[in-house]
């Protein structure tokens, strides 16, 4: 009954959400202040803004939010109530961060979201992977907010406001705005999985389908990208700000392609790609520019359709066939029975897939060319940022077509080579073992419906903008994918997928963190229970035998008989006499 009750009230709030952003849609931009507290010359208080930045993503946040929780309904079973609780909480901090207009209403709707990602991607809490992905995850995305609630303060202070819509770049001093920024980039970089803190998003994959969808489409990774976005007059007002996060932008998305590029399960593909879609977003940001602006908002759109579609295609693998490890589907593709069973599936990963990799006519890759052509103009105008994100986004988008053309034709096509190409799935034996497929169906209705409306979305949003392409960039992006996409069909046709070492281990940075924070702070927890326990427990234990071996003493004086009673009193006087006579002589 309870878990009924959550479920549809899940699905109703998400489409009020819906029906909120469509009444807002046209409406005169308004700010509501309330709760305000003067402390000294500041008012710190909460305060909400509805603008066309608002609608925009509460429709994102509803649709996404709306197919999850219908998805759900099918994919899971395993305390329902929880789930769909935390899901429905997660969404309305969500909410509040998109409507906030103050930094103490926005931090609220920010920190709920990260308590919630820890429950929810711990979901599975009898696994282990599941429990320590989420501490992970929480760990690092909170480090990273102490950085973000100090910016809050630096900016509130130096602008005499905590009012979003009120912070003006010109009223703060240049070293305080530059401060604050850096400071708030900190938290966006740990809220959205970026270098030098972007391993938490793909160990999060444990968790739920449908949860990987959420965070990893709409809710919050797409935070970051939101923030600085609604505070851009603020970001693009400090260049020093502009170009840390262009130089982690960059890193960024070459770093989390080449993972994806060898991963070997395919929600870590996604998680990888999420990563490295969040960073194009944020280096279109960094130039500084309307354009720019426009161009990370119009792919924080398009994304959050194709990816959140993908997620919930990589959910109908783990339910239907039980696992999303390419070593387990490659058994699935012989004689096309993947393919002819899980119909829906097959078309609508298609879809996602095409639009990641940016395959003309679908949403990614007019997106994707609003990012390559803010570039080229800001390099055109001859600065250096420019050119480096441009580089760096046609770098990334090869090897998004690589990944993405390997994933779909590992998943869903047999090889026609013989098993033995160089580090192939299937080795031996494997490639004798037929799996039993009779049972092997598509899943219901009710997952597949929100598949089909995000693989219409992944393909009409790229015209929701109007089609403005320019047709040299055009060629130039689809040459691009081109060139991706041929060495990903080359190596499969003769069966091999050779994962570099340095690639597969996904070039060691948890080692590496391991090495340089975990076991320092095991150190130091170690020598402050010695602490603690040799020295300061030591003092209290040897207090506390002083005073029972005292007590001890003092009650063997106490035999119970006169006569001893009345020998101890004389000797004591005669003891007192002698010493006020050695004294007063």
């Amino acid at each position: 009954m309870i878990a009924t009750v959550w479920r549809v009230t899940g699905v109703a709030f998400s489409l009020l959400i819906l029906l909120f952003a469509a009444l807002l849609h046209g409406a005169t931009p308004d700010q509501v202040a309330f709760l305000n507290s003067p402390v000294g010359d500041l008012t710190i208080g909460f305060a909400a803004r509805t603008d066309d930045l608002t609608v925009l993503l509460l429709a994102v946040v509803g649709v996404i939010a709306t197919c999850v929780q219908v998805y759900s309904l099918g994919y899971l079973q395993e305390r329902p109530a929880s789930y769909h609780a935390l899901v429905t909480l997660f969404t309305a901090a969500m909410v509040i961060v998109v409507i906030s207009d103050s930094l103490f209403f926005l931090l609220i709707g920010w920190e709920v979201m990260g308590a919630c990602s820890y429950l929810l991607i711990g979901h599975y809490w009898e696994r282990r992977d599941a429990r320590s992905g989420a501490v992970k995850a929480f760990l690092m995305t909170r480090f990273a907010d102490v950085g973000f609630l100090f910016g809050i303060f630096v900016l509130g202070v130096g602008a005499h406001t905590f009012r979003i819509s009120e912070l003006d770049p010109a009223r703060i001093a240049p070293g305080v705005l530059t401060t604050g920024t850096l400071l708030l980039l900190v938290g966006v970089v740990g809220k959205s999985a970026q270098v030098p803190l972007q391993t938490w998003l793909p160990d999060a994959m444990p968790g739920p389908s449908p949860v990987s969808a959420l965070i990893h489409a709409a809710t919050m990774v797409a935070a970051g990208v939101f923030l600085i976005a609604r505070l851009y007059n603020v970001f693009s007002a400090s260049r020093t700000t502009l170009t840390v996060l262009a130089i982690v932008a960059c890193v960024t998305m070459l770093f989390a392609a080449l993972c994806a590029s060898a991963a070997v399960e395919v929600k870590r593909v996604l998680a990888w790609s999420t990563v490295s879609q969040l960073a194009i977003m944020f280096s279109a940001l960094s130039l500084g520019t309307a354009d720019g602006r426009h161009a990370a908002l119009f792919h924080l759109v398009t994304h959050a359709a194709f990816k959140g579609l993908l997620f919930l295609c990589a959910g109908v693998l783990l339910h239907q066939i039980g696992s999303a490890a390419l070593v387990v589907l490659r058994r699935y593709t012989r004689r096309g029975r993947s393919r002819k069973v899980l119909r829906v599936t097959f078309v609508t990963m298609t879809i996602g897939l095409a639009a990641l990799a940016g395959v003309p006519g679908f949403a990614g890759f007019f997106s994707k060319d609003t990012v390559i052509e803010a570039a080229w103009e800001r390099a055109h105008d001859g600065l250096a940022i420019g050119w480096v994100v441009l580089l760096s986004v046609c770098l990334t988008a090869a090897l998004t077509a690589f990944y993405c053309v390997r994933l779909w034709l590992w998943v869903f096509f047999r090889t026609p080579a013989l098993a033995g190409g160089v580090d192939a799935f299937e080795e031996g034996k494997a490639e004798l073992d037929d799996p039993d497929t009779s049972k092997l169906r598509d899943a219901p209705w009710v997952m597949l419906a929100p598949l089909v409306l995000l693989a219409v979305a992944a393909i009409a949003l790229g015209y929701a903008d109007g089609v403005h392409l320019n047709w040299v960039i055009g060629l130039i992006s689809t040459a691009l994918v081109v060139l991706g996409a041929f060495p990903a069909y080359s190596l499969w046709r003769r069966g091999a997928d050779p994962r570099p070492v340095v690639l597969e281990r996904e070039f060691d940075v948890d080692p590496a963190y391991h090495g340089a924070v975990v076991v320092p702070v095991r150190w130091l927890a170690k020598l402050t229970v010695a602490g603690d326990r040799d020295v300061v427990g030591a003092y209290v234990r040897a207090a506390g035998r002083a005073g029972r071996l005292a007590s001890q003493g003092f009650r063997r004086l106490q035999t119970g008989n006169v006569q001893t009673y009345l020998t101890a009193a004389v000797i004591g006087v005669v003891a007192l006499a002698v010493l006020a006579g050695v004294i007063g002589s």
